[in-house]
């Protein structure tokens, strides 16, 4: 059990550096409000893996360690509202809209949509609103064509490296099995 629960906490903040390094260092700023990045990939992957509260705190640390220690733009409370909605939108679709049973690639496709759409897109545009006093539906205009080409990008990486990582973690070491045989 205890070993258990040290490999979530390890695969945790993994999740949590990939997304800084995906948003921070691997970010492209296109204009001032828009960002081409793939940090929710591993947010919704954890929502998925570990369930709703473990997605939205990977959400949540990446967003604001992200904005506190590593951006030159500071820490604005309503942006990360977003990735914290995603990992918990994720790990939420995932447990109790497909009971756990993700067997079929469309059913990421879903969850990624839905939580990059909803909370990335739309809330996200809302808190730049917020943020720059930009009309919000400018920027879903504006953030529309890019951020719908994330979203399906996000699921897919969620739906190779879920599959690539399930047997991880469900703690099943098929090489050495298969040396054993």
């Amino acid at each position: 059990m205890k070993q258990t629960h040290i490999r979530t906490i390890a695969m945790l903040a993994v999740f949590t550096a990939v997304s800084i390094i995906l948003s921070r260092f691997l970010g492209i700023y296109v204009t001032p409000s828009l960002r081409l990045s793939f940090e929710y990939f591993p947010i919704i992957l954890a929502g998925i893996c570990f369930g709703p509260a473990a997605g939205a705190v990977v959400g949540g640390l990446s967003d604001f360690l992200g904005a506190t220690v590593l951006s030159g733009l500071g820490f604005f409370p309503p942006l990360i509202a977003g990735p914290i909605l995603a990992g918990l939108t994720s790990g939420l679709m995932a447990k109790y809209f497909f009971h756990n049973d993700l067997d079929k690639w469309w059913k990421y496709i879903l969850i990624g949509l839905a939580a990059d759409l909803l909370c990335n897109f739309v809330w996200g545009s809302y808190a730049l609103s917020l943020l720059t006093g930009t009309p919000f539906l400018t920027l879903l205009a504006l953030r529309a064509p890019l951020k719908a080409g994330i979203a399906v990008a996000d699921s897919y990486l969620v739906f190779a490296v879920h599959r690539a990582i399930l047997p991880v973690l469900l703690g099943k070491n098929f090489a050495a099995e298969a040396h054993e045989h």
